[in-house]
């Protein structure tokens, strides 16, 4: 492997480290990309090759330092805490549970057959903003922003959702998109839909986790902390991924592994909770084959 190669390399496993929370590792093969470049005596030349490999370090050590620095547990109001306990219960009605058949077969990287299941539920009625956004999941986890600007635009011309709905979504795309690094154009939402849906429409409301930050504090990864993008969510459990490289943190995080400081992140709040690891698993399909797949019920009180 010539040294080109070899720096070529370093660099995307520093980047799937660091998109997978792994921060120090991340921050490991950066440096020793920089030391490596500093020993080629043309590549130590490329001003630009150097300055980008710092500016990543600089970006991964903001991030330790923030996780290091964060607050002691936020302190939330009994009117959150009770909103938080409701929403949490709230997903595990039977329209809920409709879902979590689709959520499967996606989180195993079944994205097909899972799209087909999403579409018919969406058909039915069966909570639509959230079917929606698995949707949408499921072609950024294809890496298929083609198919999801399509997509949009045809539930703009559906009565489906609210015009509020459809700006939601809209903005929804364009962040899971761009967290991939995937540029997405999109039809932009002009008018209010003639007959916006509204059946059940309070019964909508759950809570979205959109990630959460682990930190361990026993075994041989003590102190460490990882911090995930949340893929998918079934009621209180979220699924998350870990590299195949990482082998020895799924091996740590068993099914029963109890995680008792856990920060979640949702669209009304950030709340530190306890959780327990409820199955680990190879994704078996997809472009993700290989890596592992996480499920972490988070306590709801």
């Amino acid at each position: 492997m010539s040294e080109k190669d070899r720096i070529k390399r370093l660099l995307k496993e520093a980047e799937i480290y660091r998109t997978q929370g792994l921060l120090s590792d991340s921050k490991a093969k950066y440096l020793e990309t920089l030391s490596l470049v500093g020993k080629d005596g043309l590549l130590s030349k490329n001003q630009q090759l150097v300055d980008g490999i710092k500016s990543k370090i600089r970006a991964v050590e903001k991030a330790l330092r923030e996780l290091s620095e964060r607050p002691d547990k936020p302190e939330l109001t009994q009117d959150m805490q009770k909103l938080i306990k409701k929403l949490f219960t709230f997903s595990h009605t039977k329209e809920a549970a409709a879902i979590e058949g689709a959520v499967a077969l996606a989180k195993f990287g079944q994205y097909d057959q899972a799209l087909n299941e999403f579409h018919l539920l969406l058909e039915q009625g069966i909570l639509p903003v959230v079917t929606a956004k698995n949707i949408v999941r499921c072609y950024v986890a294809q890496r298929k922003p083609e198919a999801a600007a399509e997509q949009f635009a045809k539930w703009l011309t559906r009565d489906i959702f609210s015009f509020d709905e459809l700006k939601q979504l809209r903005t929804f795309i364009k962040g899971a998109m761009q967290k991939e690094g995937i540029e997405v154009k999109l039809a932009e939402v002009t008018a209010r839909p003639r007959k916006a849906a509204r059946a059940k429409r309070t019964e909508e409301m759950f809570l979205e986790i959109s990630a959460i930050s682990i930190h361990l504090q026993g075994g041989t990864l003590k102190d460490q902390t990882f911090d995930f993008e949340v893929q998918f969510q079934s009621a209180n459990t979220v699924t998350v991924h870990l590299p195949s490289s990482r082998k020895e943190v799924a091996d740590f995080l068993a099914p029963g592994t109890r995680l008792d400081d856990i920060q979640c992140y949702s669209p009304i709040t950030v709340f530190r909770s306890s959780g327990t690891v409820a199955g680990t698993a190879t994704i078996k399909h997809g472009p993700k084959q290989g890596d592992y797949t996480l499920d972490i019920t988070i306590d709801a009180d």
